[in-house]
């Protein structure tokens, strides 16, 4: 037993994790690498590569042989705040490496700092025991989707509207909202304030606008800064996201069943996923701000 683990240590040097930052050294080379993947979404890392970018933190870590890419861990790093601190979160929407290679799977991993929160969200099943023997936590997620039915939806003639033009909207809401807008630049997030002019209560949203079989919109909500307000007026909320953004259903992520939004009907579906998540603190509040939400 001794002598395979000395044995496995000395493989491991022949090893090297490098950093990959966006159109930094390795860059071009990594994006080389990912393309001759077949068993990776390759539009989907890119769009996440061009679409979260922080100078500070990497877009991926690559695990190199001999000066070749041979394995790569895609991350998305954020700054969160869990009882008014503030957490360093890194998502982690991708992970291979070059079966030959697999011995040094876990460096790409150990690489990430051990003061981050981790999730893993998108794991295939059967490396479940991996990210259990890596001292992750296994959660269930669920994702509940909704049939927006016109008839059933309420006239919006109470004070209620949406405000999503961006140059109104970055000055009405605090530095914390401002700095998302910003981050979630691409045209497929919908930001907006859902709000009602006579109670003057409202609430911020991040949603991404999806494609289901190519004909069905759906609006998925990534964030919503008051919950409460939203769960009250749901049907005037789906006629108001139907006449804005001609969606066909609404959906949410959530690992908490207390802390779902969408109510669930008839014209609901729940589909379960499996999670994992590290290093989280008290308190957590579980969101897909900064994280992938293709499943």
């Amino acid at each position: 037993m001794h002598g395979s683990k000395k044995i496995h240590k000395t493989w491991l040097k022949n090893y090297k994790v490098e950093k990959v930052f966006f159109n930094g050294h390795l860059y071009n080379q990594t994006l080389k690498y990912l393309k001759k993947q077949n068993n990776l979404n390759y539009s989907k890392v890119l769009f996440l590569f061009n679409n979260f970018i922080n100078k500070k933190y990497p877009i991926c870590n690559v695990l190199t042989y001999e000066k070749k890419i041979v394995g790569f861990v895609g991350t998305t790093f954020s700054q969160k705040k869990y009882n008014k601190k503030k957490f360093l979160n890194c998502n982690i929407h991708s992970w291979m490496v070059d079966v030959n290679h697999r011995i040094g799977s876990s460096m790409l991993i150990d690489q990430i700092k051990n003061n981050c929160i981790i999730t893993v969200l998108s794991s295939l099943p059967r490396l479940e025991k991996t990210f259990l023997k890596l001292g992750f936590k296994k959660l269930n997620m669920e994702y509940k989707i909704i049939f927006i039915k016109k008839f059933f939806l309420k006239n919006t003639d109470l004070g209620f509207d949406i405000l999503h033009k961006q140059n109104l909207l970055m000055k009405k809401v605090n530095k914390f909202h401002q700095k998302i807008i910003k981050d979630y630049k691409n045209s497929r997030f919908k930001k907006f304030i859902f709000f009602n002019s006579i109670s003057k209560k409202n609430c911020f949203i991040i949603s991404d606008l999806t494609k289901k079989k190519r004909f069905f919109k759906t609006l998925n909500i990534i964030y919503c800064s008051d919950t409460s307000f939203l769960k009250k007026n749901l049907l005037i909320f789906y006629s108001l996201i139907q006449k804005y953004f001609k969606v066909h259903f609404c959906g949410e992520f959530y690992i908490d069943k207390s802390k779902s939004i969408l109510k669930k009907s008839k014209l609901s579906k729940i589909i379960n996923k499996t999670i994992y998540l590290k290093r989280t603190p008290k308190n957590y509040k579980f969101d897909l701000l900064y994280s992938e939400t293709e499943f």
